[in-house]
């Protein structure tokens, strides 16, 4: 096959590809459901067997799908994920067609229609070229971080020179025919720490007894609040409180959390000791107890950022130069929400994000692509890989 015959190629498969979309929306893999997220990826396991592809168990419950004769480079890795949001009891768990070429279901756009694109993408990049070295690892519980995977992105063993995000291609408005659809350049990190303050609780008519913890942790609130920095992509959230136990009441404890996003590394590494300066201070004391206020805190989740640099570029550049050749919209964009490919990015590897599904409505019950989009994103991640395999980064370079 040439690269001239690639539309028509991709037209061939509409039927087994619809199929097979259906097939896996229609699986329950909630993230937390392991034996419906593990039937998920059975399935996709036997389809990529069947394609003549390697599949290989990467601790103990992800895959590693691989493509090609490991020959040349650059070797690249594509990041996709099985589980979804949606539980078993949730209404929502049918592939429904909608008319007008939009599909619904639950994770059609995130992220199921992305991990159709990344098969079919190999299947067809062997048709087109010997020497190539691309690979697809599917995730278990990317919607929580990732956190059973996360050591063998960071520790070094995906060897990759670069990182393709199968998420969503988020369209710049109401997702249309020809709506502009955005391939990411930069996904900002976050964090995430639970706290609990300790003062001593007493009756509130006699609040010298007492040390108050809901005063304690509203102070902390106030200051974590001012490290806001919208100029420079850094936001702190305090999103959950809870405490005290009556209106009559000096409250003895106090739970919260407060969470922060950053674009750089150093950022992130930053507003995270500015944060525990500020919640391990002390803000109240009872001199009549010599009692001051305490604070326990944990970090619950640390991600770090997807960073623009000049390697993502270059990559970023090719994927708009196949796009304007295929005659599709696409526009480079940040975002904020995180994925796997901030792990890559983390670990050094050059990362883009985006290939995925044109979708909206994702994490909900409206959740939906533009089916005939899935096939302009099939042939456009096939352009690039192909492109890369075949030496255009190193012209970018």
């Amino acid at each position: 096959m040439q690269l001239s015959d690639l539309s028509q190629w991709v037209e061939s498969q509409h039927t087994v590809v619809e199929s097979a979309l259906k097939e896996l929306v229609e699986i329950n893999t909630f993230t937390r459901n392991t034996i419906g997220v593990d039937k998920g990826m059975d399935t996709v396991s036997k389809l990529a067997q069947s394609f003549g592809f390697t599949v290989e168990v990467i601790n103990q419950r992800h895959r590693l799908i691989k493509a090609g004769n490991g020959k040349g480079r650059p070797r690249i890795l594509l990041l996709c994920h099985m589980d979804t949001v949606f539980p078993p009891d949730s209404a929502f768990q049918k592939y429904e067609p909608l008319g007008d070429g939009f599909v619904q279901g639950p994770g059609v756009g995130d992220i199921k229609g992305g991990l159709i694109i990344g098969l079919w993408s190999m299947l067809a990049l062997r048709e087109l070229c010997d020497d190539f070295d691309v690979q697809m690892v599917i995730s278990a519980d990317e919607e929580i971080g990732s956190q059973s995977i996360q050591d063998w992105y960071l520790g070094g063993h995906i060897g990759a020179d670069y990182a393709i995000g199968l998420e969503p291609g988020f369209p710049q408005g109401e997702l249309t025919a020809d709506v502009d659809l955005g391939v990411v350049y930069q996904r900002r990190g976050y964090g995430a720490i639970y706290y609990t303050v300790t003062g001593k609780a007493c009756h509130s008519g006699t609040a010298h007894l007492g040390v108050n913890a809901i005063e304690a942790a509203a102070q902390r609130i106030i200051r974590l609040h001012q490290l806001n920095d919208w100029e420079n992509g850094i936001s702190v959230t305090c999103g959950l409180v809870n405490g005290g136990i009556s209106p009559n009441t000096v409250s003895g404890e106090v739970k919260g959390s407060v969470s922060w996003r950053f674009e750089t590394q150093a950022d992130g590494e930053r507003i995270k000791r500015e944060i525990e300066k500020i919640l391990t201070d002390t803000y109240q004391y009872n001199p009549d107890l010599d009692l001051h206020d305490s604070i326990d805190y944990h970090v619950d989740t640390l991600l770090q950022p997807m960073e623009r640099n000049e390697a993502n570029q270059n990559l970023i550049h090719l994927v708009l130069e196949e796009s304007k050749r295929l005659k599709q919209n696409v526009v480079p964009i940040a975002r904020g929400g995180g994925s796997d490919a901030n792990h890559t990015s983390a670990a050094g590897t050059p990362s883009i994000c985006g290939m995925g599904a044109p979708a909206q409505g994702i994490h909900t019950e409206q959740e939906k692509i533009y089916l005939p989009g899935l096939f302009n994103r099939i042939e456009l991640l096939i352009s690039v890989l192909y492109r890369a395999v075949t030496g255009a980064l190193e012209t970018h370079s």
